[in-house]
């Protein structure tokens, strides 16, 4: 969940990274919805390509916090359906929906390029984050180590990736450490209230 509380500055012009590390075609998902994202540097055609930024984003000062992702991405289904097939479900949603790309024998080796929206400054709510404690107001937040799902989460300026990461929110509502718990447990979802710096 990454929802608008505040006008906002998106950048609709972006797209998320080819991936050929799940090939799965389940609905799996690829991003969450507020996680970091940073631009590849290497793209070809010099296309703007976000990927979720996690553990250490290679390429040193270029690979640095952009945005947050404003939908989720996930796989299409064209394990157990026809490619192009959407679920009743994703009509109307904000998800994106990766589809299959091909090699040259016409096997599925991945999912291409898929359009996104990024989020610049303005106020969210949002789940994605991590944290040991409190989440307070007027804290600021960095980027949590983690790869594949739990990469891009927000956590703790204190407790960020790396010492070149740069604050990438504020804290304007926060919730308690037992709510925090229950968030990062999955039990109960406990939105935060955060303003974006990038």
């Amino acid at each position: 969940m990454f929802i608008p509380r505040h006008p906002v500055v998106e950048n609709q012009f972006c797209q998320f990274a080819a991936q050929t590390s799940d090939a799965t075609g389940i609905g799996g998902v690829l991003a969450y919805a507020g996680s970091v994202c940073y631009m590849d540097a290497n793209a070809t055609n010099q296309d703007a390509i976000v990927k979720v930024y996690a553990n250490a984003a290679p390429g040193g000062d270029m690979n640095v916090p952009f945005g947050f992702l404003l939908q989720k991405v996930k796989t299409g289904y064209h394990s157990v359906h026809p490619s192009g097939f959407m679920m009743p479900g994703d009509l109307g949603s904000s998800d994106a929906v990766a589809q299959p790309s091909y090699n040259a024998s016409g096997t599925i080796n991945g999912t291409k390029e898929t359009p996104v929206g990024v989020a610049h400054l303005g106020i969210y709510d949002t789940v994605h984050y991590t944290s040991s404690g409190a989440m307070s107001p007027g804290e600021q937040l960095g980027v949590a180590s983690g790869v594949g799902n739990a990469g891009g989460k927000v956590t703790q300026y204190a407790s960020r990736l790396t010492s070149i990461d740069t604050v990438v929110a504020r804290v304007v509502k926060g919730a308690s450490a037992a709510q925090v718990a229950a968030n990062i447990a999955n039990t109960t979802l406990f939105a935060i209230r955060i303003k974006l710096t990038l």
